[in-house]
């Protein structure tokens, strides 16, 4: 029997007694992809149209890396006994098919939403209140913000399911050399965990969110008075970001760890035929 408190204690088992090898996948793979994006954020919107190209083109390829270093944590945590350098050899090569897979997830998603989108499009209301001047009452498509809001509030849950049945098609793409037919492959080994999972998902995103509100506050006080916090590119600003990214970072080697737990957890017990709860 498979149980959520088991693949964490075995997520926790394997980061502490792994540190050499994930700290360079870690560090070159994920923290500075990561603190080099949250740095670059303040300046879209403010460098003009060549300016927020080459950021926004710079944020793209620095989300890559840091896929690429979530896909190398993976095949770590998958085969700790090959070493980091099977590790990051198995990341070069399945890389390509893990960003399709997530590109198609992507658009899936996308999709999803776009009847949510196109109602409030529709609604009259702006977007972006900065600068304009608010709507009348008549002016609001009153049934388009109803469909909207109740399409959204239908889809939220039915997101977050999707989201728990697909939360091991990382790690079947690595382990089992699989392309789109990891969407079955996933499916089919969260069958009968999709609530649990959705709980560890909540309960993530809840932790994660709080403890990165908290740590920015906290930085961004301290650096404030400490240092200069003139303009999105002070120092004080920067020691901000690469304070939440660590954070940020520790946050998503634990996910990334117990995902590749848990598909090792389920794969076995399905191959045992033992009962998942």
């Amino acid at each position: 029997m498979v149980t959520m408190s088991t693949v964490w204690d075995r997520t926790t088992e394997f980061v502490g007694g792994n540190i050499a090898a994930l700290t360079p996948i870690v560090l070159v793979g994920m923290f500075v992809p990561v603190a080099l994006i949250g740095n670059l954020m303040p300046l879209m919107g403010a460098s003009g149209v060549v300016g927020n190209t080459v950021v926004g083109a710079l944020i793209v390829l620095l989300s890559l890396a840091s896929n690429w270093g979530a896909i190398a944590v993976t095949a770590l945590v998958l085969e700790p006994a090959a070493g980091r350098s099977v590790a990051i050899r198995t990341a070069n090569r399945r890389f390509l098919p893990v960003i399709g897979v997530n590109l198609l997830v992507l658009v899936i998603l996308f999709l999803l939403f776009a009847p949510a989108f196109i109602g409030f499009s529709l609604s009259g209301i702006p977007m972006n209140q900065a600068g304009g001047a608010q709507p009348s009452l008549d002016q609001i498509n009153g049934p388009a913000v109803l469909f909207a809001s109740l399409y959204s509030l239908v889809l939220l849950p039915v997101l977050l399911w999707v989201v728990a049945r697909l939360a091991v098609i990382t790690p079947a793409v690595v382990a089992e050399r699989r392309g789109f037919g990891a969407f079955g492959r996933a499916f089919a080994l969260t069958r009968g965990l999709a609530l649990r999972i959705m709980g560890v998902i909540l309960l993530y995103l809840i932790v994660s969110q709080v403890a990165g509100l908290a740590t920015r506050m906290v930085a961004g006080s301290v650096f404030g008075l400490l240092l200069s916090s003139d303009g999105p590119v002070s120092l004080a600003a920067i020691l901000t970001s690469t304070v939440v990214a660590v954070l940020s970072t520790i946050f998503s080697v634990l996910a990334v760890a117990f995902l590749a737990k848990l598909y090792l957890a389920t794969r076995d017990a399905r191959a045992a035929h033992v009962e998942v709860a």
